[in-house]
């Protein structure tokens, strides 16, 4: 393998070159190859052109049996450095790569904090680099024109970190007021661009069926959709995928959007979140009915849109349970939930020649009930890749990260992505190798604190149905008390000790970084107290001790106080260390219910029922506090 040093005398003499018939993907990945050049080494070398003799970096589109998805190849010519790639979208990988290759990192949002290194010239090696998952992408929340300015920054992220999948919803509802909103269909002109040049293909799904099938249909209509086991129809679930006109309806819709939106590359039929499915006979007893209403749905699109993939959602078991007599059509791809069942759809989809099956991904980075304590999933990712490539999926698609909660979620989505490229490297040492990027003079110590962290126990936010009171959530008395409580502590003390190490060591590096880390550590840190004295009051309550029920739950009332202030502090938006968007408010109030309940010193005999909103429960933690 050659390697070729450039000096910054010699990269001054270089031309771009680009193909005559360059689209906006060359284009671009020329333009930051000769930005970031100039930035690192000062040498500027003149805008792309189509002719070039001599010394040159040629960008072209190859035919290359040794290439495949948006993967690259570097060799020589001469004087010429010549990147080829069999799809424009592997250009752009390319730059990236050989920036990175030459001490450029983007690990988190802002220009402040993209590292640069400055370059005496630049190291240009022989190589051919092919991603190991094709498909290598993330669902966000929220779209609307209020994010704007953020999602730009993200999709730049994005792209440097050579990620090449957005996933979003054509228009989603708010699931409850002041909730996350999604609404492509108003701000997708001013972000499609960004997406475009790019490369970055848009898979608009994500439960978007009120907008395809409003339920403004029901008046007229009560029959396309769902029954309840009592054999009422209603329109707060799904539509009823046993009727036919309800269907033909539905696939219509979709068909009519594809047809006017060219820019689409795949359209996901999910039916609405895993609730409310059709009870009547026809639904309850048809194997595969909802994969039947989205093969009808593809078929409606195959017609206006041959190009355009249809995505399957297999989730709930309504959907994930594969059945036996019934396959996806040839236009469409299948996003399993669950593992599980991943090798089960491929089989299905191979037989037909479909377009195989993705994972989407639930704990990579934030998703509803885990966003408040979003743990660092370092080996784990690696793990998840290596089972993608095990069961032949095409890719990974976290879902989902709030933009409040970039700060965090771009740990696991750095080392996705470096992972989807290539499952045979060594975590640690990637993680090293973020660390001596981001902290040099302190790189031991950061190294150890994020290996730390990474084993730290998580605390699970999500509530088993039906919701219990406290006392029979036996976790209580093995995690957040006694000998694994004292254990958890000693890692927190140890923790702060190596960032008052880092701190004392990297006076040279930027403090954000620290004040970054040290927001995450004190969010945890709290919300592991929190449920500590959850457990304290449990016990009292085993015990009847009602003083010391109302003692400890008033102390676990004073630090959920202080999580919500680090939630809503305005210094900590929108790049995300303490954010939790929406959801952290909805998992509080049941959390809430629950801790007055215990206060009150309440039994399964006379417990009050639990629900998503409870006036009670808004008066209770200031009532509690004295505030």
């Amino acid at each position: 393998m050659s390697v070729r040093k450039i000096s910054v005398k010699e990269l001054t003499a270089f031309r771009t070159v680009l193909r005559k018939n360059a689209g906006p993907v060359e284009k671009f990945a020329a333009e930051e190859w000769r930005r970031y050049l100039a930035k690192a080494t000062g040498a500027a070398l003149p805008p792309a052109g189509t002719e070039g003799a001599g010394k040159s970096f040629v960008f072209e589109i190859v035919q290359d049996p040794g290439l495949r998805y948006d993967g690259f190849k570097v060799s020589f010519q001469g004087e010429t450095v010549r990147i080829g790639a069999l799809i424009p979208r592997g250009l752009l990988n390319a730059v990236y790569t050989l920036l990175e290759e030459n001490g450029f990192r983007w690990c988190w949002l802002k220009a402040e904090n993209e590292i640069v290194p400055e370059l005496d010239g630049i190291t240009v090696r022989e190589e051919a680099v092919n991603p190991d998952l094709e498909f290598r992408g993330v669902c966000i929340f929220s779209v609307d024109r209020d994010e704007l300015p953020l999602l730009r920054e993200i999709f730049d992220w994005l792209g440097k970190n050579r990620f090449n999948f957005f996933m979003s919803s054509v228009h989603r509802t708010e699931k409850r007021p002041d909730g996350w909103r999604v609404e492509w269909y108003d701000v997708g002109p001013d972000l499609y661009p960004e997406l475009e040049k790019r490369g970055i293909v848009l898979d608009l799904s994500e439960h978007s069926g009120r907008y395809f099938f409003p339920v403004s249909n029901f008046e007229k209509h009560p029959e396309w959709f769902a029954m309840n086991a009592e054999g009422v129809r209603h329109c707060k679930g799904q539509l009823c995928y046993g009727n036919d006109e309800a269907v033909e309806l539905l696939a219509e819709n979709y068909a009519r959007y594809a047809k006017e939106h060219p820019e689409v590359d795949i359209m996901g039929a999910w039916p609405e979140d895993g609730y409310g499915f059709c009870q009547c006979e026809k639904c309850r007893t048809t194997p595969g009915v909802v994969l039947k209403a989205v093969n009808r749905v593809a078929e409606a699109i195959e017609k206006v849109r041959p190009d355009l993939w249809v995505e399957y959602l297999s989730y709930t078991k309504e959907t994930s349970d594969v059945p036996p007599d019934v396959l996806p059509r040839k236009n469409m791809v299948t996003l399993v939930a669950n593992p599980r069942v991943a090798e089960e759809w491929k089989r299905k989809s191979d037989r037909v020649g479909a377009h195989g099956v993705y994972r989407l991904h639930y704990r990579i980075t934030d998703n509803t009930a885990a966003r408040g304590n979003l743990p660092l999933r370092i080996a784990d990712t690696l793990a998840d890749c290596r089972e993608a490539v095990r069961l032949g999926l095409r890719g990974i698609i976290p879902f989902f990260i709030g933009t409040d909660t970039w700060w965090r979620s771009t740990f696991n989505l750095y080392f996705l992505s470096q992972f989807s490229w290539n499952t045979r490297l060594d975590p640690k040492a990637l993680l090293r190798d973020l660390c001596h990027a981001y902290f040099p003079s302190a790189e031991n110590e950061m190294f150890e604190l994020f290996s730390a962290l990474e084993k730290i126990p998580r605390v699970d936010q999500t509530a088993p149905l039906p919701w219990p009171l406290w006392q029979h959530w036996a976790v209580f008395k093995t995690e957040y008390s006694g000998e694994k409580w004292e254990g958890t502590l000693r890692e927190f003390a140890s923790i702060h000790d190596l960032l008052e190490q880092a701190r004392s060591k990297g006076k040279d590096i930027a403090n954000r970084h620290f004040i970054s880390t040290a927001k995450f550590i004190d969010f945890q840190e709290t919300m592991f107290k929190a449920w500590h004295f959850r457990a304290l009051a449990v016990a009292a309550f085993e015990r009847n001790d009602p003083d010391a029920v109302r003692e400890n739950i008033r102390e676990t009332g004073r630090l959920e106080q202080k999580l919500i202030g680090e939630v809503n502090a305005p210094e900590n938006k929108p790049y995300g260390v303490c954010g939790a968007w929406p959801d952290y408010d909805f998992f509080l109030n049941w959390r809430l219910q629950l801790d007055k309940q215990l206060y009150e010193m309440r039994t399964d005999d006379n417990k009050a029922p639990l629900s998503d909103c409870n006036p009670d429960v808004e008066l209770f933690l200031p009532g509690l506090l004295g505030v």
